[in-house]
């Protein structure tokens, strides 16, 4: 009986000190900065909503507006990159590694040190900033935010920046600033506008529709703009990638012609008819015009599984990428959450911490 409760005993202690030994492992502190980030996500979800699953569309909110940045500038280095054989020379130049954050960066266009974020990068910058810091979209303001940001921009300006800077200079405001075009400048806002107004889709579309008119004129690109805030409003809110884009294909939200569009890339995914992004990008259109630019960001989406195999798909399928690496970047990581980002690609961010520090701003 005696070593009946001996044994007993021994048995309380060994498990008693494991116990304690769990405890006090799992009450250290945690200082890698991927748990940071969780950490941070946390933190804006629990004090916006108790439930768990506005404490899921908070964290996947902000893994959207830090991935579509992130993703700008780590493909920087190989935007605008048209011609293949360039593109598959510089890719086998590359020793080790993926082409993300390519050194020495080689854009054709301009030259900008690797980190950096790209020109559609550094446009939608000081809307973040600003919706953060304001707490609303108000696109008279932010034209003006614009405008002042473009005028005193050191980078490449493209034509709708150049002319938003002569007409700002001659006293037009919104949405006289604005000039014809058929470019993603509204779909590339999306990730920060859904992110903010992802809980009311009415709110969110009159949102989208007014910053796409801040840039741009054109029946086109609001309506492409519309399609991809619907599109991560979608994700943020809970659906897969497959099913939100398919969503859009009914939704009467959408134009008849993007709607059409989508069907054609759903349909080219469903027939393999491409082997690769490289190739699809190519039938779609490489450029920074629309439809292709949507279409093609699109097609990655479809037949990528993660936040990193997208990019770098997109990186090496040239043209544009930047652009469509926003759009795709803030989809996959909402889809994943903000730990589909990888630690190193976020450090190389130059920008990452003020970027996070807005996104959090926003989503109060």
């Amino acid at each position: 009986m005696f070593n009946q409760r001996l044994r007993l005993g021994l048995l309380v202690l060994v498990a008693s000190s494991a116990l304690a030994l769990l405890v006090g492992y799992w009450s250290q502190p945690l200082t890698s900065e991927s748990a940071v980030w969780d950490r941070k996500i946390s933190a804006v979800a629990l004090q916006s909503s108790p439930s768990t699953m506005s404490l899921s569309t908070k964290q996947r909110a902000l893994a959207a507006v830090a991935g579509g940045f992130v993703a700008d500038a780590a493909t920087m280095g190989l935007h605008w990159i048209y011609d293949a054989d360039k593109m598959k020379e510089l890719a086998a130049a590359r020793r080790s590694g993926g082409p993300e954050f390519y050194e020495p960066p080689s854009c054709p266009f301009y030259s900008y040190e690797s980190g950096a974020l790209s020109p559609y990068g550094d446009e939608i910058f000081p809307l973040l900033q600003d919706v953060a810091e304001r707490g609303e979209f108000v696109p008279e303001e932010f034209a003006m935010v614009s405008y002042r940001a473009a005028k005193a921009y050191t980078g490449r300006l493209n034509s709708v920046f150049k002319e938003m800077v002569v007409k700002g200079d001659a006293g037009k405001k919104y949405p006289e600033l604005a000039s014809p075009s058929k470019d993603l400048h509204g779909g590339i806002k999306a990730p920060i506008l859904a992110a903010r107004y992802f809980q009311d889709t009415a709110v969110l579309l009159q949102k989208t529709r007014e910053a796409a008119r801040v840039h741009e004129v054109g029946a086109e690109a609001e309506d492409a703009a519309v399609a991809t805030a619907l599109l991560i409003q979608q994700v943020v809110q809970g659906a897969s990638v497959p099913d939100a884009v398919r969503a859009l294909t009914s939704n009467e939200a959408v134009s008849a012609g993007t709607r059409a569009s989508i069907q054609q890339v759903i349909d080219v995914v469903e027939a393999k008819t491409f082997l690769d992004a490289t190739a699809a990008v190519a039938h779609f259109g490489k450029p920074c015009s629309l439809p292709g630019v949507l279409q093609g960001s699109v097609f990655i989406l479809l037949t990528s599984d993660e936040y990193v195999d997208a990019l770098r798909s997109n990186m090496l399928a040239g043209g544009d990428n930047c652009s469509r690496a926003i759009v795709i970047g803030a989809i996959t990581a909402a889809a994943q959450g903000g730990d589909a980002i990888p630690a190193e690609w976020k450090q190389k961010t130059n920008v990452y911490a003020q970027v996070l520090s807005f996104a959090e701003k926003l989503l109060q």
